[in-house]
């Protein structure tokens, strides 16, 4: 059901990324005419003629044109863009097989999309073996395309677009994918300490928030003082946006770290006094000023990178951090629930201050050779604020990220309503849909660390956010919990794309000078729209549905995207820098 459509948004990306969609019609494909068969196959069986087909020939027919499609991938296997092609086919092939040549669909699935027969033709509603692998998603009705899919069919979409882009954006010059890209920069010592550091001290945040959130709510049972630690958490990072915008780049980055990360260690000490001294007021402005912290501690990382490694490895070294923050963020939230349970919030932030303390000790082995940097003009809060609105590529990534976190923003606190009140996922709904989110980050982030991220990948912004707007529109038609929660899965896939290629763009496009400005500014407008969005969220609800929520977030998104491809009309990525060595001085 996703192959026309996957082939017209292939072809649409491919355009938008500034590739040549003529060069897959040059590819030298052996057994074509294999697809072509499998498609008319297809879309015979799911058209108004499928009734005219004998009921014992349907299950055959289904299965015969997975076949061709087997005997195409089979053909082509020197090509790994084809490879989640054959996974797909693979999956949908076990499961029709498994259940006697029909594949089985999922009752809830089935009864979202609002048929109102007993399967038949060639699927079984419930199945028997492998269900798992059936049409367990749904789009439902006033959706385009409406109809029941499973993991299989989104591998094939996935699949399809994939291979023309990579093949319509291909050069010639490398390897569009290599896993072992993705561990380049962990070739550089300095670096393995900068992300080891960082998974440790995310590990730590982690382990402090959620074990003061369920610490505040187990004194309080207010939900209301739970928003209040959430909001004591998110406003200080604006503060702390502008201080490392200040400071960044005026001092020697691998030693500001250091002292960065020695405060929080502080804070965190404070934040464990006030938790012993059942002082709430003690802990929450603890967690103030690590938040700011943290703000001045994540610009330092980012502007470091590119000290440690050449422009080439920038992509990989960024999804690398990335994937360290989000698994740190899974770890912590764990530990911290572990922690609780088994003990007190105290024993979880006494291991936080001890993350601190190896973070600290990782972070002082990075060396970066110092330079004399001449004060001039690059110099001063308001020339790097001048400096990022005369650089129009920058302004636009940061005005669509920014709008970016506005919408995010609002569906992640509409999430409890629509997941839990809507959808009936229960008490657990808003962990379910922050899982789902994590999950679909680390996988974009490693999709980025294995991909070549050539000059033109600045236009992936814009078509980014597109596809990431066009999600969230479905997620809010969506009356399927399982299929809710894979369009969460897939908006983290591809905000885990466009969060790497944010870092990325910053590092090859801005003046080594001004990366903590930059970075510190972006950071205080990112965290000032999510505020926005915290704020906001609460009156729509009262005023609207959920889905109503969603949908605004999701056209909010589409008018950023609009923006950010109109902005970067013709434009690419500067080349690659050589390593800024010495630039932190």
């Amino acid at each position: 059901m996703f192959l026309l459509p996957s082939i017209a948004l292939g072809v649409l990306f491919a355009v938008l990324l500034g590739g040549r969609p003529s060069r897959v019609v040059e590819v030298e494909l052996r057994r074509q005419w294999a697809v072509f068969l499998a498609l008319g196959i297809q879309l015979f069986l799911f058209s108004s003629y499928a009734d005219a087909v004998p009921e014992g020939l349907n299950a055959p027919l289904h299965l015969a044109s997975y076949a061709c499609l087997v005997v195409f991938a089979s053909a082509n296997l020197r090509m790994l863009a084809l490879l989640p092609l054959l996974l797909g086919m693979a999956s949908n092939a076990a499961a029709i097989l498994a259940n006697g040549g029909r594949m089985p669909v999922s009752p809830s699935a089935w009864e979202a999309v609002g048929f109102d027969r007993e399967g038949g033709g060639n699927v079984v509603v419930g199945g028997e073996h492998l269900r798992f692998l059936g049409d367990i998603f749904a789009l439902p009705q006033g959706v385009p395309f409406a109809n029941v899919f499973s993991i299989g069919d989104l591998l094939l979409g996935f699949g399809t677009m994939a291979f023309i882009v990579a093949v319509a954006t291909d050069d010639g010059s490398e390897k569009r994918l290599s896993i072992g890209r993705l561990l380049r920069p962990f070739h550089e010592s300095s670096f393995r300490r900068l992300a080891a550091g960082k998974l440790v001290s995310h590990i730590g945040d982690w382990l402090t928030i959620a074990a003061l959130v369920g610490w505040v709510y187990e004194r309080t049972a207010s939900t209301g003082q739970v928003a209040m630690l959430m909001l004591v958490r998110l406003a200080p990072p604006i503060f702390g946006g502008g201080i490392a915008a200040a400071v960044v780049d005026r001092l020697p980055r691998d030693r500001l770290l250091v002292w960065i990360e020695a405060a929080r260690g502080v804070a965190v000490a404070g934040a464990l006094a006030g938790v012993l001294a059942e002082s709430r007021p003690a802990a929450f402005a603890a967690v103030a000023v690590s938040g700011a912290l943290a703000a001045v501690s994540s610009a330092t990382v980012r502007a470091l990178v590119p000290s440690l490694l050449d422009g080439e490895r920038l992509p990989a070294a960024n999804a690398g951090l990335g994937i360290a923050q989000d698994g740190a963020m899974a770890i912590g939230a764990l530990g911290a629930g572990i922690a609780l349970s088994a003990s007190t919030a105290a024993a979880a932030l006494a291991v936080d201050l001890l993350t601190f303390a190896v973070a600290v000790t990782l972070y002082w082995g990075i060396r970066v050779a110092p330079v004399i940097r001449p004060r001039d003009a690059a110099d001063g809060v308001l020339a790097g604020l001048r400096y990022l609105l005369g650089r129009r590529v920058l302004v636009a990534v940061v005005v669509a990220f920014g709008s970016a976190t506005l919408a995010t923003g609002l569906v992640n606190a509409t999430l409890p309503r629509f997941l839990g009140s809507e959808l009936g996922l229960g008490s657990g709904a808003y962990g379910y849909g922050i899982a789902a989110l994590a999950g679909g980050l680390t996988c974009g982030q490693a999709l980025v660390g294995v991909a070549r991220v050539g000059r033109g990948g600045v236009r992936w912004i814009g078509a980014g956010l597109l596809v990431m707007s066009g999600f969230l529109v479905s997620l809010a038609f969506t009356v399927h919990a399982p299929t809710a929660l894979l369009f969460l899965g897939l908006v983290g896939l591809v905000d885990g794309t466009t969060d790497v290629l944010f870092d990325t763009i910053v590092q090859r496009e801005a003046d080594p000078r001004y990366y903590g400005r930059v970075f510190g500014f972006a950071s205080a407008f990112m965290t000032t729209t999510m505020m926005s969005a915290v704020a906001t969220a609460p009156l729509l609800n009262r005023l609207v549905a959920p889905h109503a929520v969603i949908s605004i977030a999701g056209l909010a998104l589409a008018g950023a995207a609009c923006f950010a491809l109109f902005a970067t009309r013709g434009a690419v990525s500067a080349a690659p820098r050589p390593a800024e060595i010495g630039s932190s001085a």
